[in-house]
């Protein structure tokens, strides 16, 4: 059972982290960007709810039947919720906003904000606080992406690994990761979360229907980011659909040919295909598949000596093609890590 207290705790301090997006909605902003807002907004709350709740696998209106069943928000809470998602529904996928929409933003967040305890938005917009010199940004806000070589030690992702478990802990490591990019969006006058950075929120709480469709939204409002369409990427691979995986890929390293992120996410489409085509007694297509692992791997590498993650998964990929000696050598370079498993058994798929 979740404290009762810490969980208020963690819930206000995920609607916390997201209040510069709601003192920045405005009708003299682009529709795109208060758009984008909201969409934070909205996985905020979702956030908020599910620390109430102590789980992670709920989302939208189904989150808010949960949290009212058992009593954990008050009746104006839960209506404010379903307000504030019925606006972002309405958005859909044009991401279109209009005056009413934020004032129902707005006036649901201040709802839900009261029934914490905490105080609502002011009418008029704070002033943003100055950067004090030699201050950088929080260290987590770049170790919260999946997709760098230090979160895939973090998360343990090693390609043929069982999904993670969604445990209460993980939503308290989101509110943290959201309160730090918070205060460092409110210190550096910077913009406020967007559709992406919501996406990867809703990812790493274990939210992927909303986190699909914050990629999908953020990969239409910017088509020259690479990024969202290696998380959808990486989400399909995961789903184990890799024709759609290996289309939105190919999307991303169009748009970002020399990047590191994108050849090491390949290799790991390569490595769990390549799984699969094992388990399905097809060695030639596993073998391929294997070597074409190997290859982007050695391609991450080479942009980046540092990425111990591929150095590891490079290790896995020719563990994978019977070549020991080198796979040892390159396991020992990248040092332990959830690619250790991987290396050190050839047979497995």
């Amino acid at each position: 059972m979740t404290d009762p207290s810490s969980a208020s705790r963690g819930a206000l301090h995920a609607l916390e982290a997201v209040r510069p997006a709601v003192e920045r909605l405005s009708s003299s902003r682009s529709s795109q960007d208060n758009a984008s807002d909201v969409t934070a907004i909205c996985a905020g709350v979702e956030l908020a709810l599910g620390a109430v709740l102590g789980r992670t696998d709920l989302s939208g209106q189904a989150l808010v039947r949960e949290t009212r069943q058992r009593e954990a928000v008050s009746l104006e809470q839960a209506h404010a919720a379903l307000e504030l998602f019925a606006v972002r529904d309405r958005m859909g996928a044009s991401g279109r906003v209009d005056r009413a929409d934020l004032d129902v933003a707005r006036e649901a967040y201040d709802a839900l904000v009261r029934g914490f305890g905490a105080t609502p938005v002011p009418s008029a917009t704070a002033p943003a606080l100055a950067v004090p010199s030699g201050i950088a940004p929080p260290s987590s806000a770049a170790a919260s992406g999946p997709l760098g070589a230090a979160a895939y030690g973090a998360s343990e992702e090693a390609p043929h690994d069982a999904p993670p478990s969604h445990k209460p802990v993980i939503a308290v490591v989101v509110v943290v990761v959201l309160v730090l990019l918070g205060l460092y969006y409110v210190m550096a006058g910077r913009r406020a979360p967007s559709a992406l950075d919501a996406g990867i929120a809703a990812y790493t709480a274990g939210h992927r229907d909303s986190a699909r469709t914050f990629f999908t939204r953020a990969a239409g409002a910017d088509p020259r980011d690479a990024l969202p369409h290696l998380y959808l990427g990486r989400m399909a691979r995961e789903d184990g659909d890799y024709t759609t995986a290996g289309k939105e890929l190919r999307t991303a390293i169009q748009l970002d040919p020399t990047g590191a992120a994108g050849q090491r996410e390949l290799g790991a489409f390569f490595l769990a295909r390549g799984g699969s085509f094992a388990v399905q007694s097809r060695p030639d297509l596993a073998s391929q598949d294997y070597d074409a692992a190997r290859r982007a791997y050695v391609r991450a590498i080479q942009v980046n000596a540092a990425d111990t993650a591929s150095e590891g998964y490079l290790a896995c990929a020719l563990a994978r093609l019977g070549r020991a000696g080198e796979a040892a050598t390159w396991l020992k370079r990248a040092g332990p890590g959830p690619w250790s498993a991987c290396a050190a058994s050839p047979g497995a798929p």
